[in-house]
């Protein structure tokens, strides 16, 4: 089955793959946080004009988020998280914040995971943190550069 569809992959930029779905985009933002709000409480809000992104900002964007709510998902199951997404003429920043009683292991796969959405950020020119709130939980945030101008 896998080798049937290896010649896809190679054309994955051109049109989506049916058997993957869709490409990474804040355009599907609704349906991440949906799958994810099944037993925990998923809010977003987002400010500022929305707009297009460059693709290499709207995928890391939308792979920021979905590793973030993986995270609060595993680390504080139950606990209510809240995505804020703010555009900006600069860019876009991100945060995703749960409300859980601990933060989350430095090590295993969590870790691995925010190390590779910090790599992608910076790739892009962005920054990235991500740690214990002072008043409990975990925070994610990404401001990712995207002027104006390059939306184009």
């Amino acid at each position: 089955m896998v080798q049937a569809h290896g010649h896809r992959l190679l054309h994955r930029a051109e049109e989506p793959d049916p058997l993957t779905g869709p490409a990474p985009s804040l355009n599907r933002l609704d349906a991440l946080v949906e799958g994810f709000a099944a037993g925990q409480s998923v809010r977003w809000a987002l400010a500022g004009p929305p707009r297009p992104l460059p693709e290499a900002v709207d995928v890391a964007a939308y792979r920021i988020i979905e590793e973030s709510l993986t995270n609060a998902r595993r680390h504080a199951p139950g606990a209510p998280v809240s995505v804020r997404l703010r555009y900006d003429a600069t860019g876009i920043t991100i945060e995703v914040r749960d409300d859980g009683a601990g933060a989350a292991p430095t090590g295993g796969g969590a870790g691995r995971g925010l190390i590779a959405v910090r790599r992608r950020a910076e790739r892009i020119g962005g920054t990235f943190s991500a740690g214990p709130r002072p008043d409990g939980g975990f925070i994610v945030r990404a401001v990712l550069p995207a002027p104006e101008e390059m939306a184009e």
